[in-house]
Parts: C-alpha cells; sequence; structure tokens
C-alpha cells in the first residue's frame, strides 16, 4: 500500500516531468515504474498526470518531511530530468521549488542535484 510520501514523490515526478511541457518517454517510464511501485492504477495515474500538465503550481505543494526520504527523492527527481541527456531551466526551476518545500538548503541541495547527475548519467552511460 502506498503511503502518503509514496504518493507526494509521484506527484513531485509528474511536476518535474510536465515542468518544460515535454513529456519524453524516459520521464514517462520513471512515472509508470513509480506508479506501479506505489500500486496506483492507470485512472488515476492518468488524471494525476492531466492536474501535473494543467496545475504549474504543483511543486510548491510537496509534503515529504522525512528528511532522508526527501534527499532521495530529490535525487531521484533530477536523475529522471537528466535521463534524456539535459536539465532544461524549467525543469531546475521546479527542483528548486520542490526542494524548497522539502526544507533542502543550497548546500544540500547542490550535493543531491551532483548525485542525481551522476545516478542518471551512469544508468545512460550503462545503456550504451
Amino acid at each position: 500500500m502506498a503511503t502518503m510520501e509514496d504518493l507526494e514523490l509521484l506527484k513531485a515526478v509528474l511536476a518535474v516531468a510536465f515542468a518544460d511541457g515535454e513529456l519524453r518517454r524516459s520521464e514517462m517510464g520513471v512515472i509508470k515504474g513509480l506508479a506501479n511501485r506505489v500500486g496506483i492504477g492507470r485512472v488515476t495515474l492518468d488524471a494525476m498526470m492531466g492536474d501535473a500538465e494543467t496545475n504549474p503550481k504543483l511543486a510548491d505543494d510537496i509534503m515529504i518531511r522525512n528528511p532522508d526520504k526527501a534527499r532521495q527523492g530529490l535525487e531521484l527527481l533530477v536523475a529522471q530530468a537528466r535521463l534524456d541527456g539535459k536539465i532544461t531551466a524549467k525543469e531546475r526551476e521546479v527542483l528548486v521549488r520542490i526542494a524548497l518545500t522539502m526544507n533542502i538548503k543550497d548546500e544540500e541541495f547542490q550535493k543531491v542535484y551532483t548525485a542525481g547527475i551522476e545516478r542518471a548519467d551512469a544508468l545512460r552511460k550503462s545503456r550504451g
């Protein structure tokens, strides 16, 4: 069963995926994988995706209060944004806003951001 933090992470993944107005295949893979892991069905996921596509303030409402889960979640978000090879300015803006809602300060954000980029680049390299 999904916890509230799992659902909030899925909401954050959607906010980042729709930040630049272009949903990429790599982003959809992360979305579907996380939705499956937390037990979200297709109808609910479609509704969440519709909200993410039309709600530019979605990133301002992420509620992950556990510091360890917040850092892990943010690293996943950075990796998701980087999987296509770049992080757009709009994606980075959403990542910063999410970090602020999760109470992750500048120095910690930079560490997590770097770790997320390294994670995505290693995955991309392993896939060729």
